[in-house]
């Protein structure tokens, strides 16, 4: 499989990007460029995804196992090592040399991405906020930051659907006004039911949907949002240096999915046109679409493993914005003794507001 590999303009050593210094650095002669001086020096940088997507070859069922049919065999430009990688890898690293390489063949033809948000924080920083966020932590357990081997954190890119839908919407809702107010020894209360409708336009811009089918893709919406203003038409040169899968879904079995998460989205929109009610229950409500554009973007996430207590611990962080996701081991006798505290505060409340109303 056809691999590209960025090189130094001053040395020839492997480029990586830096999200600190927001360039392509080399750890040879600490030179580093940013994206229109590698251009000004080599030209055209992605001139290789100018090519047709050349499928990848089958392996039929009959003479395959799971792990030859999930894998394809690449070669590294600096060492000529041969390399296996799983079939959605789009960048990665030689194990023997340590040096970045990107896959063309993964992000030619329709595979190639329009959009690319960089690294923004440095793997150094994205582990000093972890720590930090666990130090907030007040039923973390107390041995955690100490005993917690960090057992990898690696920069991805994950691959999502950017989609802009103009949609045009019919909702029918039941609403309720209260009325209450006291008649000599009487509480009265008057319900006032509406029958509301509400139609319009709403023009959904840049959602965002996983394009990958992996069993993590799950953990990738909770680091959402990005901040979209800071996405940059897609080169290969920000994959230096950092892993990425190429998207494994498509379209037309994403499009359920899509339509039913704007149409949550949607309900929301057109239920806070019903201040005016004290309460509402939207009943039905129809979606068409006018107007829908996908892209193909790369997300950047980082992915820690921690070991601890005997466990592995899988977290993800958001490589622009610092949003992290995942599982913090919990304290169970801090948790209790809260538990308790807070039920005594209470029943103190309750017995005091006891003798007050007596």
């Amino acid at each position: 499989m056809e691999t590209i590999a960025y090189k130094c303009i001053n040395c020839g050593g492997p480029l990586q990007y830096d999200p600190a210094k927001l360039k392509f650095a080399c750890e040879y002669c600490r030179s580093d460029f940013t994206e229109e001086e590698l251009k000004k020096h080599w030209g055209e940088l992605d001139k290789e995804l100018k090519q047709e997507a050349v499928a990848e070859p089958e392996t039929s069922p009959e003479n395959a196992d799971d792990f030859s049919a999930n894998t394809v065999i690449y070669s590294c430009q600096n060492c000529g090592a041969e390399i296996v990688a799983e079939k959605t890898t789009a960048a990665t690293f030689c194990i023997y040399c340590h040096s970045p390489v990107v896959l063309t063949n993964r992000l030619t033809g329709q595979y190639k991405p329009d959009l690319v948000i960089p690294f923004k924080i440095s793997k150094e920083d994205a582990e000093k906020k972890f720590f930090d966020m666990c130090s907030q932590k007040k039923f973390i357990q107390k041995n955690f930051l100490k005993n917690a081997q960090l057992d990898m954190i690696k920069g991805v890119y994950y691959p999502y659907w950017m989609i802009d839908s103009l949609k045009d919407g019919v909702v029918h809702a039941t609403a309720e006004n209260k009325k209450t107010w006291t008649e000599g020894d009487y509480r009265v209360t008057e319900i006032t039911k509406y029958r509301v409708m509400r139609k319009g336009k709403i023009d959904f811009k840049g959602f965002p949907h996983s394009a990958l089918a992996k069993e993590d893709h799950n953990m990738m919406k909770y680091v959402n949002p990005y901040n979209d203003e800071e996405m940059k038409d897609f080169t290969m040169a920000y994959l230096s240096g950092f892993l990425a899968e190429k998207r494994d879904t498509e379209r037309n079995t994403l499009q359920h999915d899509v339509d039913e998460e704007l149409k949550g989205y949607a309900k929301k929109i057109y239920g806070e046109t019903m201040s005016q009610y004290d309460t509402y229950h939207i009943d039905d409500i129809s979606m068409k679409t006018l107007n829908e554009k996908w892209k193909y973007a790369l997300m950047p996430v980082w992915m820690m493993t921690f070991n601890y207590d005997g466990r592995n611990y899988l977290y993800a962080m958001n490589g622009q914005t610092g949003k992290t996701y995942g599982e913090l081991p919990c304290d169970k006798g801090k948790l209790a003794l809260f538990g308790v505290g807070l039920f005594i505060v209470l029943l103190i409340i309750c017995i005091l507001g006891g003798m007050f109303l007596s």
